[in-house]
């Protein structure tokens, strides 16, 4: 059970809404919830909705900004001068969306020209395979190395925690090889230290493959060296991927600044009767009518038990539900939930399990036709 808000995309005859103090409507599991969803290539009853004013809030999901702002642009661009637009414009709204997706007329390969999405992109890119690679040799290289320290010490000092296994490094009164990649840096430089003071206490261990394990100063310090490098590496690039958060989500909230500002100017301008709103992408708030249906669908896994659904913006869509048949299961489909976003990761599936998914588009005024209904084995 959910409650009603008013910019949500909820219907009056909704059999699943109930109107009071407060309103809320029925989801999937409640006691008397009725599926609603369609069949594909069913049609969508013809009823006579009394719906609520379509409000026309500016998303604050990227991924619909970025569509909103493209279909408002080319709507502009046919409208503002013949309803006399002033502050807000098709090149004013086209160069908010250019931060964002790039200037084609910037200098190739330059950051204008890639657009600050993309710069934080490369950078959260860059900054993810610098953490793998520095997983990676903590996990690797290093572990084995200290591994190879503690196997030594058990026999210098015994199984016991004792001032021994403290002079060797091994703190909190542990002797094992610590997780934490700080801790194991931290461990690096002790026993590089205690085997310069007790050098015959440096040893070689065999392997079960290749050769010797030495375990040494000189390879504790060529190992600290190369594991430092990497942790440094991933500060830096976590502080580069910090600033180009900051930048776009600075783009981001001028072109959400410069959609609101447009759509408030349309306001004043438009009856809320007019059909042209339409035009512009937008709900006409007086007498809204549904969604377009949403084009195209895509189920990618993500993950044990998981499908990412993606799917464009649907024109006027306020909110996506997600429907589901799982294949000797399902008799018909089911609703899953509702997004705001153009994607929904499926979870609680099986691998190999037969589904199919389709997506509703719906605002004020009710439902859009399904999308195409896409059937894949989970995992595949």
């Amino acid at each position: 059970m959910r409650v009603i808000r008013f910019d949500e995309g909820f219907r009056f005859d909704d059999p699943n809404s109930f109107w009071g103090d407060p309103s809320y409507q029925l989801e999937p599991g409640d006691p008397g919830y009725i599926n609603t969803g369609l069949e594909p290539g069913a049609t969508q009853p013809k009823t006579n909705h009394t719906t609520m004013s379509a409000s026309n809030e500016t998303p604050r999901n990227l991924k619909v900004l970025l569509a909103l702002g493209h279909d408002f642009a080319v709507g502009l661009t046919q409208l503002q001068d013949v309803i006399g637009m002033h502050h807000h414009r098709g090149t004013t709204v086209l160069a908010a969306l250019a931060k964002l997706e790039g200037d084609p007329a910037a200098p190739a390969g330059s950051n204008a020209n890639k657009g600050s999405q993309l710069v934080f992109k490369d950078c959260e890119n860059t900054l993810d395979a610098a953490q793998a690679a520095m997983v990676a040799l903590s996990d690797g290289a290093v572990k084995t190395l200290l591994s190879g320290y503690r196997t030594l010490m058990d026999g210098v000092n015994g199984h016991s925690y004792n001032a021994g296994w403290a002079a060797a490094g091994f703190t909190n009164n542990k002797t094992a090889v610590p997780s934490n990649h700080g801790d194991r840096l931290t461990l690096l430089a002790a026993m590089r230290a205690y085997l310069v003071a007790h050098p015959t206490h440096e040893g070689s261990l065999p392997q079960p493959s290749g050769p010797a394990l030495a375990v040494t100063a000189a390879a504790a310090l060529a190992l600290h060296t190369q594991f430092n490098t990497a942790r440094a590496l991933v500060n830096t690039l976590g502080g580069t991927q910090e600033t180009c958060k900051n930048l776009r989500d600075a783009d981001s909230d001028g072109l959400f600044d410069e959609m609101s500002g447009g759509i408030a100017e349309v306001r004043d301008l438009l009856p809320a009767n007019d059909p042209r709103w339409e035009t512009l992408g937008l709900n006409i708030p007086a007498n809204p009518t549904p969604p377009e249906a949403v084009a195209s669908l895509t189920l990618i896994p993500a993950g044990t038990g998981k499908e990412l659904a993606a799917w464009p913006h649907a024109r006027r869509a306020a909110s996506y539900r997600i429907f589901i048949k799982v294949a000797g299961i399902d008799v018909d489909f089911r609703f899953v939930d509702r997004s705001q976003d153009l994607e929904y990761t499926i979870k609680g599936l099986a691998a190999g399990q037969d589904i199919s998914v389709y997506v509703l588009a719906t605002n004020a005024a009710g439902d859009a036709p399904p999308s195409p209904t896409v059937t894949k084995i989970v995992g595949a």
